[in-house]
């Protein structure tokens, strides 16, 4: 499996990214991008040449970009948020064929009833052809949608397992982004769940989870919100396990540390000794 990390907070761009993800000793990075309005052309020279340039930085570098993942919950029962998601990950598809990366990922708001992931399925075959056309895979994150953490269950809720191998029935090539930590909060028990799924996974996060039992058990499931992501290792998944059971099912994904964590700040110092720590922590147990 390919060893990668997220690049996005560092906030230093696709081509900081590359440099940042050489000099710490990876081979793949991943980088995301929050809901933008993209312009009518598809790339103007300017922009084309900054991508192409960082395509031509990361050969040299020996990167690879693993992922490009929109910050971006689709609605399939909100018009609007069908509208702005087509052309965004449309974008966000030509940008990656441009710079050699053939994933690109986003949320997906699970509905009250069936009728979301009909819509759903109605709409794939259209967006699979347009990211085929630029032989790009789509992933559906089933980690925490970035504008839901912090928000308590009363206002959201996660997909079933059952709704994710329904997802992958009903739309050909769809995979998925997995995370153990966001199973450990849903009450799954991700070792039990992982050879079932692991034919669907093309991305793995590594972030951990701690869960404040005081406010679970004081205010139930839909009080406060009583989980946060740590840094791994700082949490309750048992990364050994979970990393040896990814590979006696031959899992040939990425495995991507990410470096969420509300005791981390946004200094660089702090983010890159987080970075260090985080390779110096996997490195032995992804070894082989």
């Amino acid at each position: 499996m390919k060893f990668a990390f997220d690049a996005t907070r560092f906030g230093s761009g696709l081509d900081g990214a590359v440099d940042l993800a050489a000099a710490g000793g990876f081979s793949a990075v991943e980088f995301s991008f929050a809901p933008f309005v993209p312009a009518k052309k598809s790339q103007d020279a300017k922009e084309k040449k900054y991508f192409e340039s960082v395509y031509d930085l990361a050969l040299k570098k020996n990167v690879e970009f693993a992922c490009l993942n929109l910050d971006f919950t689709l609605d399939c029962a909100d018009k609007k948020s069908l509208k702005q998601f087509l052309p965004m990950i449309t974008k966000l598809s030509a940008v990656a064929r441009t710079i050699g990366c053939g994933k690109v990922s986003f949320f997906l708001k699970a509905g009250s009833d069936d009728d979301w992931m009909q819509t759903f399925a109605g709409e794939y075959p259209a967006l699979s052809e347009q990211l085929m056309a630029n032989d790009v895979r789509p992933l559906v994150r089933l980690a925490t949608p970035t504008d839901c953490c912090g928000v308590s269950l009363k206002k959201w809720r996660a997909m079933e397992p059952q709704e994710w191998r329904d997802l992958i029935t009903a739309c050909p090539g769809l995979s998925f982004v997995y995370s153990p930590a966001d199973l450990i909060w849903l009450g799954i028990d991700y070792l039990l769940n992982l050879p079932a799924m692991v034919s669907a996974i093309e991305h793995v996060v590594a972030h951990d989870i701690e869960i404040n039992r005081s406010i679970l058990t004081d205010s139930g499931l839909y009080g406060p919100l009583w989980w946060r992501y740590r840094l791994a290792g700082k949490g309750q998944v048992d990364w050994r396990q979970f990393i040896e059971a990814l590979k006696l099912y031959d899992y040939q994904g990425t495995f991507s540390l990410q470096l969420e964590d509300e005791f981390l700040g946004d200094d660089p110092h702090a983010l890159n000794d987080a970075l260090a720590e985080g390779k110096k922590y996997f490195a032995p147990l992804l070894r082989g």
